[in-house]
């Protein structure tokens, strides 16, 4: 499954950001920034695991993950939002907007189009019943 594999790419991806941010908090401390490198570590860390742990969740077909994978997303996208009107400082940040739309609503319909399309719901819901049904006997 496609969406597994960007899951997981979102997730290392934040990981990559959390551990670059990091490494340049210890050596550039004085670096003069509109947002702390501290920020976008916490940040970077915690959407990083939270993306893993649906990559893995969707990997078994868990039904929460379909739930918690949309959710995961959107509550991303909104934070990024919030990052780029809170902290954008640069004429070329603000010129860079329009992409940045288009790139968050392909994010957003990539995963609640394939995430709610019927033959998707049903393998979550079989798995879900399945596994309901196993730990009855």
């Amino acid at each position: 499954m496609v969406l597994i594999g960007l899951t997981l790419a979102l997730g290392l991806a934040n990981l990559g950001k959390a551990i670059v941010a990091l490494q340049y908090a210890a050596r550039l401390p004085n670096l003069r920034m509109t947002v702390s490198l501290d920020y976008f570590a916490v940040m970077g860390g915690f959407w990083g695991m939270v993306f893993l742990a649906c990559a893995v969740g969707l990997s078994h077909f868990q039904a929460w993950a379909r739930w918690s994978t949309l959710a995961a997303v959107t509550l991303y996208q909104v934070n990024v939002w919030v990052n780029h009107l809170l902290f954008e400082a640069s004429d070329y940040a603000r010129q860079t907007t329009p992409r940045n739309l288009v790139l968050t609503a392909v994010l957003l319909l990539t995963f609640w189009g394939s995430l709610s399309l019927p033959a998707v719901r049903r393998a979550f819901e079989e798995n879900k019943e399945e596994h309901q049904s196993g730990s009855a006997v």
